[in-house]
């Protein structure tokens, strides 16, 4: 009797028929043994993603079961995420981006733990390749991780990284706390992983690089033109969190001011563009002391002069990162 689980893998596809095929063919070499479903999720691109998906299904002998379903017009990643999610039928979910791919043990590697125990969660690790390699690592050092506390200050602490995919995840427990992605927003995987760790009891975590993640020049992740989008999904993130703070005041300020400080980064670091209005926005949604930084705290030279704006009146912490960013242009051109 095969007692092992049912893994509904979750593909949404939008204008990836350069890698699509590198991805599905990742997934019909799975070494795991047990059922395993894959849903794509056509969002409507413009280009031959589909087709060219469906000719591989059309071909494949193996045993796993794929699907199609169709959105009527394009509704973007967390809304293809979430309707993989509403039909998907196993026991644990695994979300998958269209332009990445996996080794062919990676299910089997996640599911190797749930054999001695029903974990809510397991992780695993990711490579980066492509243009960028700077994305958030997976710095937790410990394999399994169990206490709503401990894990959240794991999060907070940026040990485990926010991207909803390479994480194994019970379904019911989504359905349960009724967990999904925000539609209409980038940067999605930031809330929705915020929810999760708020109500976890015990992860697992791989440290094994089974996920291997494309940075691409053009995707939503580096496309300037998202510029303000990105910026006003960190503020929707940042709202949530402040309208839903975690029980632990430590843990919960920490998370907060690290996406306090995101948006800040991201407007001026990233683009080098003029944001006034949304430093100001976001300096004005802080609750905390900005001294907090310097007390009780060790900083170095570096941390002081990145968070020196902090202490100034919010105009002239403004008017104090643009002259730091205009001599730290000046001295890269040199």
């Amino acid at each position: 009797m095969n007692t092992l689980p049912k893994i509904s893998i979750i593909i949404p596809v939008y204008n990836v028929e350069e890698y699509i095929t590198e991805c599905l063919q990742s997934v019909m070499r799975q070494t795991y043994k047990g059922e395993i479903e894959c849903i794509l999720v056509d969002d409507c691109g413009k280009d031959n993603s589909i087709s060219i998906a469906e000719q591989l299904i059309a071909d494949y002998t193996g045993t796993i079961a794929f699907r199609i379903l169709r959105h009527e017009h394009n509704r973007g990643l967390s809304a293809a995420r979430n309707t993989g999610t509403d039909v998907a039928t196993g026991e644990y979910i695994y979300y998958l981006d269209s332009d990445d791919y996996v080794t062919d043990d990676c299910i089997e590697k996640l599911i190797e733990p749930l054999e001695k125990k029903k974990y809510d969660m397991v992780i695993g690790d990711y490579q980066m390749f492509g243009d960028r390699q700077d994305a958030t690592l997976l710095l937790e050092p410990r394999n399994e991780i169990c206490g709503n506390d401990a894990i959240f200050e794991s999060y907070a602490d940026r040990q485990i990284y926010v991207m909803a995919w390479n994480k194994l995840c019970k379904l019911a427990f989504l359905k349960d706390n009724n967990i999904s992605f925000l539609e209409g927003q980038l940067h999605e995987d930031d809330m929705w992983t915020y929810k999760i760790m708020c109500k976890i009891n015990n992860i697992y975590i791989i440290h094994r690089n089974i996920y291997m993640y494309r940075m691409r020049p053009m995707s939503i992740m580096n496309d300037i033109s998202k510029i303000k989008m990105r910026l006003n999904s960190y503020y929707e993130t940042l709202r949530y969190i402040q309208e839903n703070p975690y029980q632990q005041e430590e843990s919960y300020e920490k998370c907060y001011l690290w996406y306090w400080g995101r948006c800040l980064h991201m407007a001026l670091n990233e683009y080098r563009i003029p944001f006034y209005e949304q430093y100001i926005k976001t300096r004005k949604t802080c609750p905390y002391n900005p001294w907090s930084h310097f007390v009780h705290r060790r900083i170095t030279l570096r941390m002081f002069k990145a968070k020196f704006h902090f202490a100034l009146p919010a105009k002239l912490g403004y008017w104090y990162l643009q002259l730091r960013d205009k001599i730290n242009t000046y001295r890269r051109r040199k």
